[in-house]
């Protein structure tokens, strides 16, 4: 999925970067804006169970602290149409962060 988001990302111009390391942890897409960085997790059917869950949501609460924004992306399995819905919830969040 993150491969196909990427894609889709560049093909219209939107600029980030990927597979970032952040110290304690990788955000599948990163979007370096002011004033605060956006990092983007896109999670699959693994990150689905409780004890990931939990995990997760202990991770993002540090980062957000930290001062990054978070967005979360979950889907269970793949489909065109739900790629699409995430890669408009991506630009959704780029573009009400930029004032578009």
């Amino acid at each position: 999925m993150e491969q196909e988001l990427a894609i889709k990302l560049q093909d219209n111009g939107i600029h980030y970067q990927t597979q970032v390391e952040i110290p304690v942890t990788t955000a599948d897409f990163y979007f370096s804006s002011d004033p605060r960085p956006l990092l983007v997790f896109v999670d699959g059917r693994v990150h689905l169970k409780t004890s990931q869950m939990v995990k997760d949501e202990e991770i993002r609460m540090l980062l957000r602290k930290r001062g990054y924004r978070i967005l979360e992306l979950c889907y269970d399995s793949y489909s065109d149409k739900k790629r699409d819905q995430l890669y408009e919830q991506i630009l959704g969040d780029t573009r009400r962060r930029q004032g578009q």
